[in-house]
């Protein structure tokens, strides 16, 4: 299906839809649903036939079991519709299919249609002598080469569905739509290879989807699953992130942070040099942690990221607004005194007890916040600092790409939500049977792609923030 452009998404609220989810549109009647999880299970028999008794002859086997069971009004595809006709008719069934098919062929599913599912099917086709290893991997390689809609032999079995509908006319086709006809009649004689089958397998599978919608049960292949699944053992997958070896940049960085703190003699007794020198190593300390700390692959390397790209745009935000608020960095550091003094406050007055243990030093706490003034005069605000969201000033500090790509993804990661979960802490199991569910990184193998690159460019966009008010030294030549 073709990726959706951005700006065919509707807005309401705080949500963007798709024309297919639209509420108000598609979306009201539209009822998804998965082929692996829903209706596979129904036609694995199908698949079994085509793939081991070779395509060519395994549609015409097929083809001849419809026409034999027609005549019986037995032409029914789904293995959950077939177990609901009665002992007699069941044996019947697989008396017909089993003119054209050795019974071996429908054997592997014996380890999960067992006699609890359906007797009459187990009773038919069960073998004493049969390997369940060999039967178990036979039905795991079935359901991998089937197990998404547009795979070939997946498209084979939507063929095979198609005419089950067409020979007990309930498939009435249209004589205005030239295609189907010709599909249906010429499909079986071609190889997938073939230009011409880029043509018929679309209309095959759209044909199904509308056959199919209503006519299979869930319930039926949750359990073909979940049968599957208990006798086959995860196969969780691990992408393996190679580290960065150069560390040119970050010896440039840790050079120009020392020709900071021997030179500006001049400036360092003003608020403004306290503050974005400050916010400089402070990007800085984090960006040397997680090199030193080779935490570049992991999690808190994303996190610490986010962090710098909010230290960096407060830095550049506050820079960009200095001639109109002229005292704008004594109140980034009245703000931040605030935010202390509000934590403070509470542990004071016993609203909450920390363990000795904890990271927070009320004492340490104190000491900062009465620096400049005494806390009588010092203001707590519960919002964003100069009352401005942080995608504003990414805007007005004119670096929206920051935000909308960078910040965003980040923000995944402080936040726990699951995109960066599942990228950092699930892995994807290998087994068709567990319909490829996700597995919990128990074991800690998932490394992440790693941050320097971005940690780079961030440290780069400081220095030159700065540059304005703090003089590079020469060898800055990035």
């Amino acid at each position: 299906m073709d990726k959706i452009e951005l700006s065919k998404h509707i807005k309401q609220g705080d949500t963007f839809y798709t024309p297919y989810t639209d509420p108000n549109g598609l979306g009201a009647t539209l009822s998804i649903s998965s082929w692996a999880n829903c209706w596979l299970p129904e036609f694995l028999w199908i698949g079994l036939i085509v793939k081991k008794q070779g395509r060519k002859k395994g549609l015409e086997s097929l083809y001849h079991i419809i026409e034999d069971l027609k005549r019986d009004d037995m032409a029914i595809p789904q293995l959950s519709k077939i177990f609901e006709l009665s002992g007699e008719q069941q044996k019947k069934y697989w008396s017909i299919v089993t003119r054209y098919v050795e019974g071996n062929i429908l054997l592997p599913l014996t380890v999960v249609i067992t006699p609890d599912i359906n007797e009459t099917f187990y009773d038919f086709f069960f073998d004493f002598s049969m390997s369940v290893d060999d039967n178990i991997s036979e039905l795991l390689d079935i359901a991998k080469e089937t197990n998404r809609f547009h795979d070939e032999l997946s498209t084979d079995i939507c063929f095979i569905v198609d005419w089950f509908y067409v020979l007990k006319g309930k498939l009435h086709i249209s004589s205005e739509i030239d295609i189907l006809p010709t599909a249906l009649s010429e499909y079986y004689k071609h190889n997938h290879k073939d230009e011409v089958m880029r043509a018929y397998r679309p209309i095959i599978r759209s044909t199904f989807q509308g056959l199919c919608n209503l006519d299979c049960s869930k319930e039926f292949s949750e359990r073909i699953w979940k049968v599957l699944g208990k006798i086959s053992e995860c196969n969780p997958l691990v992408i393996v992130w190679d580290e960065e070896a150069s560390m040119d940049f970050y010896k440039i960085a840790n050079q120009t942070i020392e020709y900071f703190s021997a030179n500006n003699e001049d400036k360092k007794m003003e608020s403004k040099y306290a503050v974005i020198m400050g916010m400089t190593c402070y990007i800085y300390k984090i960006y040397q942690e997680i090199v030193e700390k080779q935490m570049q692959n992991g999690i808190a390397g994303r996190i610490l990221f986010r962090t710098m790209l909010e230290t960096y745009i407060n830095l550049k935000y506050m820079m960009q607004q200095e001639s109109e608020v002229s005292d704008i960095y004594e109140r980034f550091k009245a703000y931040g005194n605030g935010k202390y003094k509000l934590v403070m406050a509470k542990l004071r007055e016993e609203k909450y007890t920390v363990s000795d243990d904890s990271q927070i030093d009320e004492k340490i706490m104190e000491l900062i916040v009465n620096e400049d003034m005494d806390e009588a005069f010092v203001n707590m605000s519960v919002g964003y600092f100069d009352k401005t969201g942080v995608r504003t000033k990414f805007h007005k500090c004119g670096e929206d790409e920051l935000y909308e790509i960078y910040y965003e993804y980040a923000t995944n990661y402080a936040h726990g939500i699951w995109g960066a979960i599942r990228e950092s802490s699930m892995l994807i199991c290998d087994n068709p049977a567990h319909t490829y569910h996700c597995v919990p990184d128990y074991h800690m193998d998932q490394n992440l792609r790693s941050v320097l690159g971005d940690c780079e460019m961030v440290m780069k966009k400081t220095f030159d923030a700065i540059a304005a008010y703090i003089e590079l030294p020469d060898f800055y030549t990035i």
